[in-house]
């Protein structure tokens, strides 16, 4: 089995570029699982896989060989001084404190098990930050597997495999199981300062020696479309471009191809905050997102017989919109200011990431129309 070189060398931190990338592995061959021992993961050998085996495949470095971060350090965001305001942090409320992560950390580890009570998982090919706190615990680990170009984390305790993107267990101990992932918002750093000076920020002290101020798999690979490192499943499919940034709104509890996902492309939203009341197979939900301050975010609309409708509220960060009682709520979908003080939205089963990998994991996602009313 052949290993490429540019991914061990990007599991030790080394910077390279996009194009040294792609010649080195369209110079290897492509390795999928066949079962047995991978990479150091012990594959079940016992179970069918619930997507594709001949689909996932070898990322390179191994178990562990792209290594998670365990107890992460933080620094008050005022006093951060390492992230450009062009780069990107994974952000949420974890135990009643606002906490960011930034994704040049992110890059290197792509897992980040937070204590007792979270994992952050992101990919950095797809552009996807996951959090998620399942009942095995959050004890996770990256397994150097890829499928359709996304992430595959590990339990420690089972070496069940989960796929990122679709929430679930593809193979092992936990077959079929899925997770429900918490709220995050994925905004740049110039936006959350802004909203959040006071909040909690993963530093740099992560025990490892790592290029937090380079890309890690260049600064192209995030702008420039048709730069797509393993090859790809549905390539017809140019209703926006590979690396436009959406949101995706699921409502099915098991996600697979054939799952409903509405995507909302976060450049066509207004400059400011806009707040759309959307519908999808007779779900209702509030999306708020800004093309300005790059983010989009999604909540369920109430279900216990309140009716409210919301506006949007602007230069009011991190306020975010205002119902018809008058009360006002931020990014987090909590109440803040007015009657009905202390409530708060249900989060949709949703995440951001690049066009092109939510075409990948999922069959035809529906692209919400900017330019009409929803159905």
């Amino acid at each position: 089995m052949k290993t490429p070189a540019t991914f061990f060398y990007r599991a030790m931190g080394v910077t390279f570029s996009v194009s040294l990338l792609l010649f080195a592995i369209s110079a290897c061959d492509t390795n999928s699982v066949s079962g047995g021992n991978f990479g150091g993961i012990d594959i079940d050998t016992d179970v069918e896989w619930l997507v594709p085996e001949h689909q996932v495949l070898d990322g390179g470095p191994g178990k562990d060989g792209i290594p998670p971060i365990e107890n992460p350090k933080f620094t008050t965001a005022s006093d951060v001084d390492f992230i450009p305001d062009e780069r990107r942090i994974i952000g949420m409320v974890k135990g009643g404190e606002v906490i960011g992560y930034p994704v040049q950390i992110l890059d290197w580890h792509e897992v980040v098990n937070d204590d007792t009570q979270v994992t952050i998982t992101y990919c950095p090919l797809t552009a996807t930050g996951i959090a998620w706190n399942p009942q095995q615990g959050p004890d996770f680990g990256t397994s150097g597997l890829i499928f359709r170009n996304n992430l595959i984390a590990y339990d420690r305790r089972t070496e069940t495999l989960w796929s990122q993107m679709r929430l679930r267990a593809i193979n092992g101990e936990h077959l079929g199981a899925s997770i429900k992932p918490l709220n995050v918002l994925d905004t740049t750093w110039e936006t959350w300062k802004q909203m959040y000076p006071d909040s909690k920020v993963m530093n740099t002290s992560t025990g490892h020696v790592r290029a937090y101020n380079s890309y890690a798999y260049g600064k192209d690979y995030n702008t420039t479309d048709g730069i797509i490192v393993f090859p790809l499943v549905h390539k017809t499919d140019v209703r926006l471009p590979d690396k436009a940034r959406v949101h995706g709104v699921f409502i099915d509890e098991d996600l697979d191809d054939s799952s409903t996902v509405r995507l909302y492309e976060v450049s066509k939203f207004d400059s400011g905050i806009e707040v759309i009341r959307d519908s999808i197979a007779g779900e209702e939900f509030v999306v708020i997102g800004s093309s300005g301050r790059s983010f989009a975010i999604a909540y369920k609309m109430f279900s216990d017989g309140v009716e409210l409708e919301f506006e949007a509220v602007q230069d009011q960060l991190p306020i975010v919109m205002v119902d018809n009682e008058g009360t006002k709520w931020n990014i987090f979908g909590e109440a803040v200011e007015g009657p009905g003080t202390g409530r708060r939205l249900s989060p949709a089963k949703s995440y951001s990431g690049f066009f092109f990998a939510f075409r990948e994991l999922f069959e035809l996602p529906e692209i919400y129309d900017f330019g009409q009313e929803s159905e």
